[in-house]
């Protein structure tokens, strides 16, 4: 049976069924400190929208945030959509500050905004209007952002079911998986090589790169393939050259959450597991598979020690020659 409007109640294990639940005179809290990252949205009798809150990494729950004095919230006229929470780090930013804004296919005439709590005590005004703020009115129609810092009243506010996230959420919902798809097809125009090797070896920190990827990289690019390094273009170039590659190989990361969004059907894929999180590595594989109908081909070339490592998040080490058969024997190289 269809979830009524205000009742919903989110789960990490799946995502819930499209909804929109309108609320007059909202109340919006943001970010409190803490591991729960608690903030969201509350009705004028002071109830609490579970529906508001954000999954976070881990497969946990944001929390409920204690609501602050009416005497604290400041008053934002007009009608709002609340899409969630706005991180600086680029994987978290898409995984959960993007999955509300499949409502703007149905109601993007009507608002006057959209709303972003950003993460508690970090200023990310400067960054979103530097790296976020072209790909947001892309999707957004233009529409302008405010950031919740502070707590705010709001004439009448559109909380959206979430429609993308992390774990098993990456697979999207079919309103999500339509509406990013389309927007991204419609306004962005190809632009790149056929072959592309999308590479992490520029990373500044070594946790973040892939162990022995230079080696992998002169192999890449002696085989043709044009090396990409997506953190130096805009979002909206890393979607021009993901929709016109043909072949894309690159190792687990965030730039594998945006490619879906813009690969064309049929493209080969090679995604290559890197890190010691399976769960990780298998969310990125389930959302590939479920936004495009590309041929996928996984690696894994960790070698035995790796599943000992104490820190799941650093590059562990890789069996290269394996790697590299591996790559070989699928007509990658």
């Amino acid at each position: 049976m269809p979830t009524e409007p205000g009742s919903l109640l989110l789960t990490p294990e799946a995502l819930p069924p499209a909804q929109i639940d309108r609320i007059k005179d909202a109340r919006i809290v943001p970010m409190e400190g803490g591991r729960g990252m608690a903030h969201g949205v509350f009705r004028p009798d002071g109830s609490f929208c579970p529906g508001s809150a954000t999954l976070l990494s881990g497969s946990r729950l944001s929390t409920a945030p204690s609501p602050p004095d009416e005497s604290q919230f400041k008053h934002l006229q007009g009608r709002h959509l609340y899409a969630g929470v706005g991180r600086h780090h680029f994987g978290h930013f898409l995984v959960e500050g993007l999955g509300r804004l499949w409502a703007l296919d149905r109601h993007a005439d009507e608002i006057d905004g959209i709303l972003i709590v950003p993460k508690h005590n970090k200023d990310i005004e400067a960054v979103i209007h530097r790296r976020f703020l072209p790909f947001y009115s892309l999707l957004c129609e233009e529409k302008p952002l405010w950031l919740i810092d502070s707590p705010a009243r709001v004439d009448e506010l559109l909380l959206p079911s979430p429609g993308f996230g992390h774990g098993n959420w990456t697979i999207g919902t079919p309103e999500f998986r339509a509406f990013i798809r389309r927007r991204i097809a419609e306004r962005i125009t190809p632009d790149g090589p056929e072959r592309v090797y999308v590479s992490r070896t520029r990373f500044k920190t070594p946790a973040h790169r892939m162990d022995q990827e230079e080696a992998l990289e002169r192999k890449m690019i002696k085989a043709g393939y044009v090396s990409f390094h997506p953190e130096h273009y805009t979002l909206e170039e890393q979607c021009q050259v993901y929709m016109s590659a043909r072949e894309i190989v690159g190792a687990d990361g965030s730039a594998f959450h945006l490619a879906p969004f813009a690969l064309q059907p049929g493209t080969r894929v090679g995604l290559i597991q890197r890190r010691a999180r399976q769960p990780a590595f298998d969310a990125l594989v389930a959302q590939i598979r479920a936004f495009v109908d590309v041929e996928l081909h996984t690696f894994h070339p960790l070698c035995a020690e790796a599943e000992a490592a104490t820190d799941r998040d650093a590059a562990a080490p890789i069996d290269l020659a394996a790697l590299l058969a591996a790559l070989k024997s699928r007509n990658f190289l």
